[in-house]
């Protein structure tokens, strides 16, 4: 029961943060992986070890969020590069010269 409270209680927490800081990855990934480390820091000073099973398991979820968080990041970022890329030769047929020719002219 616990277990499924924590979940549904984790998943608003997203929804809001990824709402409200939806402009701003950055942010959003250190709100997640400071929520990780909090985790952590609850489990290092829980003695009952369900509990402190759970707060690991409640740690792993946030960490995992940030690095998906992270990795679709790195894809939007990387399309955004190759968007921007210049074509690599624009003059192309017969009249092409090498860039080195080119720049000598």
């Amino acid at each position: 029961m616990q277990q499924q409270l924590a979940k549904k209680v984790i998943a608003a927490l997203k929804q809001h943060y990824e709402h409200y800081h939806a402009d701003d990855l950055a942010a959003l990934k250190e709100l997640y992986e400071y929520h990780a480390k909090n985790c952590v820091r609850a489990a290092e000073l829980t003695v009952e070890r369900r509990r402190r099973g759970e707060y690991l398991k409640l740690a792993r979820e946030w960490t995992e969020a940030a690095t998906t968080l992270q990795a679709s990041t790195d894809r939007m970022m990387a399309r955004r590069s190759n968007q921007a890329k210049p074509p690599d030769n624009p003059r192309k047929g017969a009249n092409a010269r090498p860039a080195e020719v080119a720049e000598d002219l």
